[in-house]
C-alpha cells in the first residue's frame, strides 16, 4: 500500500459511477486501524461532483480531476501513514469529533468518514486537497 494508484481513466461519468458501486459500495473496506467504512451510491455525486457556484455549493458539475483519483479513495483509508484530523462543520463553525478526516502527504488527498461508532463510519467524500492541505493540518489531530 506504498505506491500512489495510477489515475483510472474512464469515458463517462456514469462508468465512474459503476465502478465506485462495484468497487466501494459492494464490497466492504476496512481502514488500516479497523474501522469498518459503508459506501453509498447517493455519495457519489458528494465526492467527484464539484459546485459551478461556490455559494449555493450545488454540487453541478462532474469533476474528471476527481474522478482520475477515485482509486485514492482506497488507499488512504487503508494507508497507516495518512494524518487524522477531526473534521470541521462549515455550517455550525466548529470542529466536529464525528468527522474523521484522513490526508496523506506528499499528495494532499483527503478522504472525509462520518464515525457512526468506535469501529463503523460512513464515506461522506474525497478530494485533491491543493488549496486547503495546509489548513486541513492545522486541524485538531484525530485520537
Amino acid at each position: 500500500m506504498n505506491k500512489v494508484p495510477a489515475f483510472v481513466k474512464l469515458l463517462t461519468p456514469e462508468d465512474y459511477k459503476k465502478y465506485y458501486i462495484e468497487k466501494y459500495c459492494k464490497k466492504e473496506l476496512t481502514t488500516f486501524d479497523g474501522i469498518k467504512v459503508k459506501f453509498y451510491d447517493d455519495q457519489f455525486e458528494h465526492a467527484f461532483f464539484e459546485s459551478s457556484n461556490k455559494i449555493k455549493r450545488n454540487k453541478d458539475v462532474f469533476s474528471i480531476e476527481r474522478a482520475f483519483r477515485i482509486d485514492w479513495i482506497e488507499y488512504v483509508l487503508k494507508n497507516p501513514n495518512a494524518e487524522l484530523h477531526i473534521g470541521w462543520d462549515r455550517d455550525k463553525k466548529r470542529y466536529n469529533s464525528e468527522r474523521r478526516v484522513a490526508i496523506i502527504s506528499p499528495e494532499n488527498y483527503v478522504v472525509i468518514l462520518r464515525i457512526n461508532d468506535n469501529k463503523k463510519a460512513k464515506f461522506i467524500t474525497a478530494y485533491y486537497a491543493d488549496n486547503s492541505a495546509k489548513e486541513i493540518r492545522k486541524m485538531p489531530f484525530w485520537k
